[in-house]
């Protein structure tokens, strides 16, 4: 396959903060320069920018041996923890050989390898392709709202299916689930073409802030049905844990995450809850926010209370120095912040004509003991996914 040449961008953008300059404690230097059209391990060529993080960019890019298309995700050089390549080292063999059906909803690694910048050394993902994050897909396509109901029941569903195959046979923790890392899956290349074609016609917009530098724009298409993939692993956890430290972004915590209590796959588990609740409407379920905007971890232990219900003393006893923090010796809210009013699930929900079988299900899997949550095997035959309590 030739190596393509594209043209130069009319507009080049001066002023405006763009894409990964945005990120809090931003370094250029961490990031390689990457430039559309170059090709990486004489193979790899770079074709537009699909997106960005705070460890790494992405690009779509063209496999001139294999003649497909593939994304090369390129982490910042100053990355102390390779997570995502040693759990994909251990899951891919795996993957090869097991007929659990979570499989293929797994994001494929394909090839991997490192690259000198003019700041250090960068590894670099090859994976399969894919669409845009249900995240961006409904900021984008649906600001002032949620997906359908049975949309997210079949989002939640190939979720819990992955879950099940990196939970039981890959011995995996992700602890990063949220819509962000769920992805629209591609039918064939063919989609990815108009991309290809619209940076040859009609090159993205881009700042060049050094000699050898230029940040692009990311392009996006529009989705199309598929199914999900699970995606980025750099924050999972391998073997049968228990496991400590924070993970998840704040407000998807699970209560023994902030308790600072060992945890395991049932962080998993909350986190499938609050993804349903994300995907159905335009606000998070928990914001870790009192009513003056400030976040804290009482703030948000309060919304649980609220939403929850106080927590059994089984549970508090298990650190009981933090939750002396929190709650006296008979288990009473020292009232660090204020519990929020009308918070029930009930009061919550009102997207849904009939949310019986909705909260039910977050009923299951929000809870204060982890041991209470389901597995992800069990989830998935919940009768709110099954459809045995369907809204009309």
């Amino acid at each position: 396959m030739p190596i393509l040449l594209f043209p130069p961008s009319l507009l080049t953008i001066l002023l405006f903060i763009l894409e990964e300059e945005e990120i809090p404690d931003y370094e250029a230097s961490r990031f390689y320069p990457v430039h559309i059209g170059e090709v990486f391990k004489g193979r790899y060529q770079a074709m537009t920018k699909l997106g960005f993080g705070s460890s790494s960019t992405i690009w779509l890019a063209r496999d001139l041996r294999d003649r497909k298309y593939v994304a090369i995700k390129i982490y910042v050089h100053t990355s102390r923890f390779h997570r995502e390549l040693p759990v994909y080292e251990s899951m891919s063999p795996i993957l090869t050989k097991t007929k659990n059906p979570g499989r293929n909803n797994i994001r494929h690694l394909l090839d991997s390898f490192e690259i000198s910048g003019p700041d250090g050394r960068h590894k670099v993902l090859v994976m399969q392709p894919a669409q845009m994050s249900l995240r961006d897909f409904k900021q984008v396509f649906r600001p002032d709202g949620g997906f359908d109901e049975n949309f997210v029941r079949g989002a939640i569903q190939e979720l819990l299916k992955a879950l099940d195959f990196i939970h039981e046979e890959a011995q995996l923790v992700h602890t990063d689930i949220h819509p962000g890392n769920l992805l629209l899956s591609l039918d064939d290349d063919s989609q990815l073409e108009p991309l290809v074609d619209m940076e040859l016609k009609s090159p993205v917009d881009r700042k060049k802030v050094a000699e050898d530098r230029t940040i692009y724009l990311s392009r996006s298409m529009r989705p199309k049905p598929g199914p999900m993939l699970l995606s980025d692993f750099g924050e999972a956890r391998t073997g049968p844990g228990p496991f400590a430290g924070d993970i998840l972004p704040i407000q998807y915590r699970a209560p023994e995450v902030i308790m600072c209590i060992a945890w395991n796959r049932p962080v998993d588990i909350w986190s499938v809850g609050l993804t349903a609740w994300d995907l159905l409407g335009p606000n998070r379920l928990f914001t870790a926010k009192d009513e003056d905007g400030d976040m804290y971890d009482a703030a948000h232990l309060a919304e649980l209370i609220a939403t929850l219900g106080p927590p059994p003393q089984e549970f508090l006893q298990r650190n009981g120095e933090r939750a002396a923090d929190f709650w006296d010796e008979q288990g009473k809210w020292l009232g660090l912040a204020p519990i929020p009013k009308n918070r029930s699930l009930e009061d919550l929900e009102t997207r849904l004509k009939d949310s019986t079988g909705f909260i039910a299900f977050l009923r299951r899997v929000l809870t204060w003991l982890p041991e209470d949550r389901p597995t992800a095997k069990e989830l998935v035959q919940d009768p709110w996914l099954t459809g045995e309590n369907r809204s009309t």
